[in-house]
């Protein structure tokens, strides 16, 4: 699933990282830290949420 920049609309494919952010004994959300091709802007966006 492609996300887009924010910055200049470029499709970005894969993050370069990924870490969970959960609240104490709750579900927790990946995030994704990405880098446009495109401008060079690095961005952060939900992927999933965990179960």
């Amino acid at each position: 699933m492609p996300y887009t920049c924010p910055k200049c609309g470029a499709e970005v494919e894969a993050p370069i990282k990924t870490w969970v952010l959960a609240p104490k004994g709750r579900k927790g959300v990946v995030i994704g830290l990405f880098k446009c091709p495109r401008c060079g802007a690095t961005f952060r966006k939900g992927i999933k949420t965990q179960a």
